[in-house]
């Protein structure tokens, strides 16, 4: 993996007595040992293939007060501090150290500000990987395990749960330097705490949600449906056209990757000049990447829903062969019952 450190730093966020998160900070970056190049390694890894994040970009004050109408109220707008200082950061006015000092401070702001109780060792990073710079936040909680000595004794040992990352935010520094108009340069885990942690992460980096990967990929399933009816595609055909777009972006997916829309046409049939891609144009409003989503994208080879109590999911080739619909009664009636829920069934009955 090519991936260079050129700074990190550790501190803490710890409960105080007055119940408020408080932070104790370090004064110094670490060394780029092997110890740390394999946690960022494995941090880049497990957030490059998490889903659900969400996407964003710096807010301008400005800009947002001019699109405003006549006796419409301004709204809330974001703080410029975390962009501020991470552009004197990267012009030199100030170090590392005590820009992550100043930010660890405006994070426990944030997070009182937003009821949020987190704790755990704050990690601040800015590295390359394959010529792309980042600068990476994260916030790792502390767990306890179990080891055995060479003496064959049981002692108790703390660790990093990398494994969770509820709490993370990246920028990609280098697409905000030279794609300064893109809405997607940030990317934060939305967490546990689904919205209050979005909402966090946009005041405390002072930004604007910007690309919506759920909506993306709706957007792509839409389109592979009417592309589909375009091309006047048999029901067999269908199917197998949504498998191999389904197995591009599932692969992309495990590969950490994202979803490219002209490399997923191009491994997709067409005829003549209407492939994929050139169907797509500009109606669909799809960008030329985005993450996948893979509880969207379960919907090109299934059929899914549930309500009321009843869960059902199926294959989409099943119907009119194994499953069958009556929109008249709005009935459905399956012809061989999978065994395992059979054997439930007659149980019970």
């Amino acid at each position: 993996m090519s991936l260079d450190i050129d700074k990190i730093i550790l501190h803490s966020l710890r409960p105080g007595h007055d119940g408020q998160p408080h932070a104790d900070t370090r004064s110094q970056t670490l060394p780029a040992d092997e110890a740390v190049q394999g946690l960022m390694a494995e941090l880049h890894r497990i957030y490059n293939g998490k889903g659900g994040k969400g996407f964003g970009f710096f807010a301008d004050p400005e800009a947002a007060v001019a699109e405003l109408t006549d006796g419409e109220e301004a709204p809330k707008q974001p703080s410029p501090a975390f962009r501020i200082a991470l552009e004197q950061l990267l012009g030199e006015q100030t170090d590392f150290v005590p820009f992550s000092v100043a930010m660890t401070q405006l994070l426990v702001k944030n997070l009182v500000d937003h009821a949020l109780d987190e704790q755990g060792v704050l990690l601040f990073a800015k590295y390359n990987y394959v010529g792309v710079d980042y600068l990476m936040l994260a916030l790792l909680e502390g767990k306890e395990s179990v080891t055995v000595s060479e003496a064959l004794e049981l002692r108790h040992i703390q660790y990093l749960d990398i494994g969770k990352l509820n709490l993370v935010a990246r920028i990609d520094l280098t697409e905000w330097k030279t794609q300064p108009d893109s809405r997607r340069y940030i990317t934060f885990s939305k967490g546990r705490v689904g919205r209050k942690l979005g909402d966090f992460f946009m005041d405390l980096l002072g930004a604007r949600e910007g690309m919506d990967a759920k909506v993306q990929n709706k957007g792509l399933l839409q389109a592979v449906d009417d592309y589909c009816d375009s091309r006047q595609l048999e029901p067999a055909e269908r199917n197998d056209y949504k498998k191999q777009v389904f197995k591009y972006c599932t692969e992309q997916a495990s590969a950490g990757e994202e979803i490219e829309i002209k490399e997923l046409s191009a491994e997709l049939p067409g005829e003549g000049d209407l492939d994929f891609y050139s169907f797509i144009g500009q109606e669909y409003e799809l960008e030329d990447r985005f993450p996948a989503d893979r509880s969207t994208l379960r919907g090109l080879t299934k059929f899914v829903g549930s309500g009321g109590g009843l869960t059902l999911s199926f294959e989409q080739k099943l119907l009119n062969s194994r499953v069958f619909y009556d929109p008249q009664t709005d009935t459905l009636t399956i012809r061989g019952v999978p065994p395992n829920l059979k054997d439930q069934l007659l149980r019970q009955s």
